[in-house]
């Protein structure tokens, strides 16, 4: 008879069976053992949480949030328990809503808003209270110093956003470092543009080259980087401080021009730009100093792509952003030189009103790459909230600008009331040129800097040309309104061209996907 041991306990019910060991046993691996999956747990709820704080929303008044888009601002975190419970994150600490309680795209669409609307009502301001030659003579100064500070920023801003929010330690040399590069840039390009156009420094100066020279200078490079100061704000989590300087900055400016206006003529409208550009830049670079400081030591090491990285997106987007500037800028300096002061000044406040929206819009997508770079794996879902709302705040914005192109234009005065169905053809053809903003800001955020200069360089290219060589008819014989309608066409044309080649050239169709590392 065999020997019979101890009886086996009874398996309860509901255990396994006989038969291969399941979970980390079959791999050797004892299942009590301490692991990493809770701190990589821990981490990505942590990212979590900070994504859906800068997320890019709208306040729910406005009605354009969709179902599961962007779920409200949850409630505020219970303070920690005694053992270091629910409190918000790791070790009960609390994780602060870094963005000021505004989304990213909100945020830069104020910023622009502010400096573009204040533009505008300084334009028109200015045509209450100065002739309209002079006010055509001091839009050359304005559109030349943005066209400049446009062309030296090197689409840095856009870097910068895509680029900081990883950089961790590494955040203070590499915005200073880009500071550094284009401000000094844009001083000399300024240098060299008033030697080589006169007529710009003189305008800028009152009729003194040496001292105008010396405002555009100055006024170059300032403007290079405020809008730079912008990006990397909402870039390290403090959109409200951009609204904040660029509201105090677009107040500042049109309070300068009533004072002046009535003594200094064109000069006015120069020095309402030049003086508060170099005061807010001198404030905002030590004040962005702290900001940075304070961002790069709560961060960790940091990553940054490699130097062929970077030099493959600025290098095309770079071109694209100087093409951009071509388009905002060099249009109504094109109109100046060969129409005269007083139809340019007509054409330049209708320029403004499209150049607000555009900008407008054009910030409201750049939201897109600071979210793609936060979370990669959502980039088709915030392109298609972008898409959306960007329609439904801009294309009424459209119907309105050109219904009431002519009763504001007549409160100007009787010469420029005739550049009403300009500006109305205008808004037609910014409709097309949402298609092509939209689709610029994707490929910004996917990284494709080959796609994004060859769509807004052909866009640019043919708006420009179609400005300096149409044939245009004899202002002194041709009314304001056709004198100025082969510009405003070849415009019009041109979005209409680009928004067709993205819709039905697959070349044009097809966008890279970009890599989502694990």
């Amino acid at each position: 008879m065999r020997p019979v041991g101890p009886a086996r306990p009874r398996p309860a019910a509901g255990t396994a069976g006989p038969g291969p060991v399941p979970g980390p046993q079959a791999a050797g691996v004892d299942p009590d053992a301490p692991t990493q999956r809770l701190a990589a747990a821990h981490a990505r709820a942590h990212s979590r949480r900070n994504a859906e704080q800068h997320t890019e929303y709208l306040p729910p008044l406005v009605g354009l949030r969709g179902p599961g888009e962007n779920p409200p601002t949850p409630p505020p975190t219970p303070p920690p328990g005694p053992g270091g419970g629910d409190g918000g994150g790791e070790d009960g600490e609390q994780v602060p809503d870094r963005n000021g309680g505004i989304g990213d795209g909100i945020a830069l669409t104020l910023c622009s808003g502010f400096g573009s609307v204040a533009g505008l009502l300084g334009v028109l301001i200015a045509t209450r209270i100065m002739p309209q030659a002079e006010v055509g003579r001091a839009s050359e100064f304005v559109s030349a110093f943005q066209l400049i500070g446009g062309v030296a920023q090197l689409n840095l801003g856009l870097a910068l956003l895509r680029w900081l929010p990883g950089a961790g330690r590494r955040s203070v040399r590499l915005t200073f470092g880009s500071l550094l590069l284009i401000m000094p840039l844009s001083g000399l390009i300024g240098l060299i543009y008033g030697t080589l156009v006169p007529r710009v420094a003189e305008a800028a100066g009152g009729g003194s080259f040496g001292w105008g020279l010396v405002v555009l200078v100055l006024t170059c490079a300032g403007w290079c980087v405020f809008v730079v100061h912008d990006f990397v704000m909402v870039a390290i989590g403090r959109p409200w401080v951009a609204v904040w300087r660029n509201g105090t900055f677009a107040v500042t400016r049109i309070v300068l021009l009533l004072a002046l206006g009535s003594t200094l003529a064109s000069e006015a409208l120069v020095l309402s730009w030049a003086i508060p550009v170099v005061l807010w830049i001198a404030a905002g670079t030590v004040l962005l100093w702290f900001m940075v400081r304070r961002f790069a030591r709560a961060g960790g090491p940091g990553t940054l792509p490699s130097r062929p990285e970077m030099i493959a997106f600025l290098a095309p987007t770079a071109l694209a952003q100087c093409g951009n500037a071509l388009l905002y800028n060099q249009v109504p300096l094109f109109a100046n030189f060969r129409m005269g002061n007083e139809i340019g000044a007509v054409f330049f406040i209708c320029w403004q009103a499209v150049t607000v929206i555009d900008l407008a819009a054009t910030f409201f997508t750049n939201s897109l790459t600071v979210q793609t770079a936060r979370e990669p794996h959502r980039a088709e879902e915030f392109a298609r909230v972008a898409r959306r709302r960007m329609l439904l705040l801009f294309v009424p914005a459209l119907g309105l600008g050109a219904a009431l192109g002519y009763p504001v234009l007549s409160l100007l005065g009787e010469g420029y009331a005739p550049g009403a169905p300009a500006l109305a053809v205008l808004m037609g053809g910014l409709f097309f040129r949402l298609i092509v903003v939209f689709e610029l800001a994707r490929r910004q955020a996917d990284g494709d800097g080959m796609g994004y200069a060859k769509i807004q360089l052909l866009n640019t290219g043919l708006v420009v040309v179609f400005a300096g060589l149409v044939p245009l008819p004899d202002p002194g014989t041709a009314s304001v309104s056709m004198t100025m309608l082969p510009v405003v066409l070849g415009y019009v044309g041109a979005q209409i061209l680009c928004a067709l080649a993205l819709r039905f050239v697959p070349a044009w169709n097809r966008r890279s996907t970009p890599e989502v590392k694990s």
